[in-house]
């Protein structure tokens, strides 16, 4: 959820995150790829209109729908057809294990504020081009009844799902769940993060998602102190996210184990790659074996307001230091020629990082290749081109410091610190 920040010319952060990766160190499981049906019950394929849903897109089916969700047993699938929406005014909640929604029919929330679709049993697969909707919405909300689909179980799949429009995030994964699948999931035109893992989520793998225009992360896992433990062992492997409205391309904000690749990001308001522990009022877990290998960072952080650069490693709590953290074979391109840098290291007073490596970056364009207030001991720069030209490894940050008076203005609240010194 939204995290925003001022911070002193360099330091930063601001907006909000979320979302966990295969393990740096062991690959994250895959979840089961179909519902299992009860041993010696026939599988049936049932459909809302059986159960009185009329599918105009006017009607309101709520009744219908849950009454057909409640009525599956495992093995079960309710089928969506095509040319279908279907209009519900309330939480729809599938509550049975083991089932199956397919589309290509739409469901549709005309309710901002109990819009979500609640996946709430273990094994179940949505599938088959499924379209979840959201009406117009007046703000943005931030409660578990306006995720447009939220994940609380384990096992679940969801494959060639898309997500259009949402009061909060589009999918938001918590409540512990594990063993995940979401796969080749387009959300478009959220109010929050277009996919949020949250909630000490853990050993789950997202693949191929495209996010674009996210009212702010496009994918995003975030791990706050107060769920207990953070996210682990999540891969998010091939992401494509774009023109988010306000946050990052993709965070790790708290988490372990966690694993970004082949990424491309383009025209992100702030940071495309944000990796960051923060404090008050978020108060999130350190990130820790954090891995993006290969990326594409193409027009970062188009807010003038707010100096992410492209990539930012943020330590924002004492004691909650970012460690283990390797990005590797990132191109980066059309950065805002007035940002801060191209690639930035920000702690806050008290703060530190351990163990950072950037190792084969390519980076074009005019803001500072890199720059550091917590000094270069603890990150390594190894093959680095700048501008078509190689740069010595072990980079030092000597860019102009930026006046003390400079703050940058990346949400509700401001940050400031001493000014960095580079």
């Amino acid at each position: 959820m939204r995290r925003a920040c001022l911070v002193t010319i360099l330091v930063l952060v601001g907006l909000i995150s979320s979302v966990p990766a295969a393990a740096a160190t062991a690959a994250a499981p895959v979840a089961a790829s179909s519902a299992t049906p009860t041993t010696g019950t026939a599988a049936r394929t049932l459909s809302p209109l059986t159960f009185g849903a009329r599918g105009d897109g006017v009607t309101d089916d709520t009744a219908a729908l849950q009454h057909a969700l409640d009525a599956l047993r495992a093995g079960d699938t309710l089928a969506l057809p095509a040319g279908r929406t279907f209009r519900h005014t309330d939480v729809l909640r599938i509550g049975v294990a083991g089932v199956r929604v397919t589309g290509p029919g739409v469901l549709l929330a005309t309710a901002e504020s109990r819009s979500a679709v609640l996946v709430a049993a273990d094994r179940v697969v949505l599938d088959g081009g499924l379209v979840l909707r959201a009406g117009p919405t007046t703000r943005r909300w931030d409660a578990f009844e306006q995720m447009k689909l939220r994940i609380a179980a384990n096992g679940v799949v969801v494959r060639r799902v898309t997500v259009e429009g949402a009061a909060a995030a589009g999918v938001y994964v918590g409540t512990g769940a594990h063993d995940f699948l979401l796969e080749d999931v387009v959300v478009r035109g959220t109010r929050a993060d277009g996919i949020h893992i949250t909630g000490g989520a853990h050993d789950g793998v997202v693949r191929r998602p495209v996010v674009q225009r996210s009212g702010d992360d496009g994918v995003a896992v975030v791990s706050y102190q107060g769920d207990g433990v953070p996210v682990r062992r999540v891969l998010v492997d091939s992401p494509n996210v774009s023109d988010t409205t306000w946050g990052r391309g993709v965070t790790v904000v708290g988490g372990e184990d966690i694993t970004y690749r082949d990424v491309t990001v383009r025209r992100s308001n702030a940071a495309a790659v944000y990796i960051a522990s923060e404090g008050a009022p978020y108060f999130t877990f350190a990130p820790r074996r954090v891995t993006v290998e290969g990326a594409l960072l193409e027009g970062a952080n188009i807010n003038a307001s707010v100096g992410h650069g492209a990539v930012l490693v943020y330590a924002g709590r004492p004691n909650h230091s970012p460690s283990q953290i390797s990005l590797s074979s990132v191109t980066v391109r059309s950065t805002r020629t007035t940002a801060p840098w191209q690639v930035g290291v920000v702690g806050e007073r008290g703060s530190s990082v351990q163990d950072l490596r950037f190792a084969r970056f390519d980076v074009h364009g005019a803001p500072a290749p890199f720059s550091s207030n917590l000094g270069t001991a603890a990150c390594s720069l190894v093959g680095w081109t700048v501008n078509g030209s190689a740069v010595a490894d072990t980079l030092s940050a000597t860019t102009p410091a930026v006046p003390a008076a400079a703050t940058v203005r990346g949400g509700s609240r401001t940050l400031r610190s001493a000014p960095l010194t580079r």
